[in-house]
């Protein structure tokens, strides 16, 4: 057994054999795998445990080693039975290269805790519980009336003009499940070091007031980490709250100052007013690793930054809110961002699986599943480019879509200048109608191209497979099948090669429109051939024309 002195107080001279009980269990752990923080009593050498009337936190051995101090807060004055607020312990008990660890327990809180320009600050409470007093008016996101006062927050570590460094947040349930409850849990800047794990907020947070969590890691070499922070039961609209944050709360926010590198692993959002996972600049990166993300507005997750990803999440809409735009995934601003092996499904007409804004220069969906259900009002589309978004390319995934929409919408300029999006090894498949969004896909930009996807729309009435508004898009390989024709062309220099394409009813495969000059197609199969409208410069070479 390791034993460390407690911090220098009026017993700072005090020997670890001649103090009394309550002086040695201020810094007294059992070491191993894990040390053993005890409450009321010693630990003594050969002992594996502490006493039965004693309380013990395991703390991890890397934990011990980290800190200088490591402060037990039941030890210190804190109340773990949540009666008698713990404010005035924190205030007094916060430093640099300390820990501060929480037994189980209660604990209230009735003002935030504030602390700034620190270098290794720990908090750690596995099978702690934190409340706050009663809120009952609120101005601006601060309390102005009821127990608790002051700014809405828990903790506030570190600011933007004063961040710190090296911060441990971990454990800690913050109970907001009686009605008007709910505050910002934890708000962290720091400059580098960011370790947030195994927060849960439990219960709707409904008092319209600033969302559970923000995190900014402040320098561009800083790194950070957020996992398991679950807020699964999101948050109420300002609306139906005594609070006036505009809409409501943001479930978590990364500061638009944010510059270093944020992994967020394995969290959960449910639904929250605003944003869920708000990415809300674009300076630093941001990795979305796993998790769980429901029926937020604007968007499940909205990302920014400069290779910034999403992987291995799964993002569902099945609540919808009338009047509301709810998009699964929102890419708004960057660079090679990315969307990998994650799966979107929407149930009802909310707006996007997938949408890809203006200001991204580069973007890639791959590997990912979208499902598209229609709930009796509708189906949402899939994914969606803005007329000015960068390249895009969207690769070996599939969508099902069950609707009357797009399952791809390109929206563009037709013009030389609309960046390229490529489409490649995508399958389309479900039976979504065509009674009012026709085509699964619909092509506004020019320079799309499409390699061997295999679209497969059976549904009713005038469903298809694309329509072609833009020029110089290219088809290669690949089978489509549509109860409609499968393909509709009204755009310049539009070429197929090697694609098959068959109707359900026996139409047509191809229809080609006037406006739609210059269009090639080699080496393919058409099934019921096609239908000319006065297209000029057409060419047909190497195919084949089998019956419908």
């Amino acid at each position: 057994m390791k034993e460390a002195t407690r911090e220098t107080h009026s017993s700072e001279n005090c020997e670890p054999d001649t103090c009394d009980g309550s002086t040695l269990s201020r810094r007294s752990y059992l070491l191993g795998a894990a040390g053993a923080l005890a409450v009321g009593g010693y630990v003594s050498a050969t002992a594996p445990t502490a006493q039965a009337d004693t309380i013990t936190v395991d703390v991890p051995q890397a934990y011990l080693d980290r800190f200088d101090s490591v402060l037990n807060v039941v030890d210190l004055g804190a109340d773990p039975t949540g009666n008698d607020p713990i404010d005035g312990v924190l205030s007094e008990n916060v430093g640099d290269d300390t820990l501060l660890v929480f037994p189980e327990g209660r604990y209230l809180m009735n003002r935030q805790l504030r602390k700034t320009g620190f270098d290794n600050l720990g908090f750690y409470g596995p099978n702690a519980t934190i409340a706050h007093g009663k809120i009952d008016a609120i101005d601006g996101n601060v309390v102005t009336e009821g127990d608790f006062d002051g700014p809405a927050r828990f903790f506030r570590l570190g600011v933007i003009y004063a961040p710190g460094r090296d911060l441990l947040f971990e454990g800690f349930t913050f109970d907001f499940t009686e009605a008007q409850t709910g505050i910002r849990a934890v708000e962290a800047y720091v400059t580098d070091g960011l370790e947030v794990r195994d927060v849960t907020i439990d219960g709707q947070h409904d008092t319209g007031t600033f969302g559970p969590a923000l995190f900014g890691v402040m320098n561009a070499n800083g790194t950070g980490t957020v996992e398991r922070f679950s807020a699964p039961d999101g948050a109420e609209f300002s609306e139906n709250t005594i609070g006036d944050i505009s809409l409501g709360p943001t479930g978590m926010l990364i500061d638009p100052n944010s510059a270093g590198t944020l992994r967020i692993v394995d969290c959960e959002l449910g639904r929250f007013p605003d944003n869920g996972l708000y990415v809300s600049g674009a300076k630093g990166v941001v990795h979305v690793e796993g998790g769980t993300y429901r029926n937020s507005t604007v968007s499940s997750i909205r990302l920014k930054g400069h290779g910034s990803s999403i992987r291995d999440a799964t993002v569902v809409i099945d609540d919808l809110v009338p009047g509301i735009s709810q998009r699964g995934i929102r890419l708004d601003d960057g660079a090679g961002l990315t969307v990998e092996n994650t799966t979107v499904e929407v149930t009802g007409p909310a707006e996007n699986a997938i949408r890809v804004l203006n200001d991204v220069e580069t973007a890639t969906v791959q590997n990912c599943t979208i499902v598209l259900n229609d709930d009796g009002d509708g189906c949402a589309r899939g994914i969606q480019t803005t007329p000015d978004a960068g390249s895009l390319e969207i690769l070996d995934s599939t969508i099902e879509i069950g609707g009357s929409n797009f399952a791809i919408y390109l929206q563009g300029r037709n013009a030389p200048e609309d960046s390229m999006v490529l489409v490649e090894g995508v399958s389309i498949s479900g039976n979504a109608p065509g009674d009012g969004q026709r085509e699964a896909i619909r092509i506004e930009r020019s320079n799309a191209r499409f390699e061997n996807l295999t679209v497969d729309q059976p549904g009713s009435h005038y469903r298809r497979c694309a329509e072609i508004l833009a020029d110089d898009t290219l088809f290669v390989g690949g089978s489509y099948s549509s109860t409609h024709h499968p393909f509709i062309n009204k755009g310049n220099r539009t070429r197929f090669d090697e694609i098959t394409a068959r109707s359900y009813s026996e139409r047509q495969a191809m229809k080609l429109y006037e406006s739609g000059t210059d269009v090639v197609v080699t080496d393919s199969v058409l099934y019921g051939g096609y239908i000319d409208r006065g297209a000029k410069g057409f060419v047909i070479e190497n195919s084949e024309l089998p019956p419908a």
